[in-house]
């Protein structure tokens, strides 16, 4: 694999040829939208949505990735790679772009606690080490949401309580109070 393979991300949108298949990746892949009907994800995310990119190599579709910001934080909800192209070093590759657009920032992100007692524990050992090779750690804060407890981890810097609760709150807005006020957890 060439090291100068090159990485961008494009907003999606329902003229990209792989939106159809992008949106049962997110489907697999976020347990959230499990619950969430293909056509109102394909109704919502037909005209883009900010923060949500479709990653290309060159001109192969290989994933997406969902970030918002707040203030100088940069929080990835999500990063899916296709499942043909995992273990392809593409993960690093876009974490390594991501350092670059997002210099000066501090980015955030959930991963599932590690639980021994969790099936897919091997899976949630995997991405922590994948996350930390790649220069994060833990933020020091477990974020419980109803049913799960996710460990946050951060790149370029740390983070408090009091910002991370702003910025649920900032990004969720009227849906927290609604739906979930995530518990922040000191560890």
């Amino acid at each position: 694999m060439s090291t100068h393979m090159c990485i961008n991300l494009r907003p999606l949108t329902q003229y990209d040829d792989n939106y159809l298949r992008v949106i049962d990746l997110y489907k697999k892949a976020f347990t959230t939208a499990r619950y969430i009907p293909t056509w109102f994800l394909r109704f919502k995310l037909r005209n883009g949505k900010e923060g949500f990119n479709v990653i290309y190599s060159g001109h192969t579709w290989i994933g997406l990735i969902y970030t918002s910001e707040y203030e100088d934080i940069v929080l990835i909800h999500f990063l899916a790679i296709s499942e043909s192209y995992r273990s392809g070093g593409y993960g690093t590759k876009v974490m390594d772009s991501m350092k670059i657009t997002s210099a000066g920032k501090r980015v955030v992100l959930n991963i599932e606690k590690l639980d021994k007692r969790a099936d897919n524990y091997q899976q949630r050992v995997k991405r922590k080490v994948f996350y930390e090779k790649n220069g994060f750690r833990s933020s020091g804060y477990i974020v419980q949401e109803p049913g799960e407890q996710l460990e946050m981890l951060i790149f370029g810097g740390s983070i408090n309580k009091e910002e991370i609760e702003a910025m649920y709150k900032h990004l969720f807005g009227s849906l927290i109070g609604f739906f979930l006020k995530p518990k922040i957890i000191r560890i």
